[in-house]
Parts: structure tokens; C-alpha cells; sequence
């Protein structure tokens, strides 16, 4: 199998993420939206879908802990911040900044 470049895992990433944005807007179930096809194949992208995250994150706050954590094996936000997409954003940028990532 061929490998995808850079350009082609982000054109990917952008189609994929989109769906699942429309696809879950209406969504109150957090399992619903981190289970739905389109983010379990962001998730299949590898390591390479972390900086396309965080930049989706650097605009606006969503579900994007799950997917980071299962990428990078590590979970910055601490437990407090636990379901407050404002503070897991914050958390999971700094991360990326001192990963040199965003």
C-alpha cells in the first residue's frame, strides 16, 4: 500500500473531520461522538493527525481529548477539568506547545 503524504492525511483529516462535526452536532452522548465512524478513522490516521488536531482545537474547544489521548498515550488535563471543553482545549494546547506541535 502506497504511504499518504502529508497534504493527503490533512485533505483526509479535513473530510473526516467535518463529517463527524455535522454527524454528532446533535449528539448529548460524549460515547456517540468519540465512537462515530469518522472519528474512530482520524484516530486510525496515526500520530500524524495530532498537529491537525490541535490546530482544530487552537479555533474552538471540542471533543478532541479522547482522540489526542489515544494517539500520544498521555492525558494533560487534569481531573478537575474533567468534561469542561474550555479547560481540556487549554490543557491539550499547552501540551502541544511544549511538544513544539502547534
Amino acid at each position: 500500500m502506497k504511504k499518504k503524504t502529508g497534504a493527503a492525511i490533512a485533505k483526509i483529516f479535513g473530510m473526516l473531520a467535518n463529517q463527524w462535526r455535522t454527524e454528532t452536532a446533535l449528539s448529548s452522548s460524549l460515547t456517540d461522538v468519540v465512537t462515530h465512524a469518522a472519528y474512530q478513522r482520524i484516530i486510525g490516521l496515526g500520530r500524524p493527525a495530532v498537529p491537525l488536531i490541535l490546530a482544530e482545537l487552537a479555533v474552538q474547544p471540542d471533543h478532541w481529548g479522547w482522540a489526542l489521548e489515544a494517539l500520544t498515550g498521555e492525558n494533560p488535563v487534569d481531573d478537575e477539568d474533567a468534561g469542561r471543553l474550555d479547560r481540556i482545549q487549554a490543557a491539550w494546547l499547552e501540551w502541544g506547545h511544549t511538544k513544539g506541535l502547534v
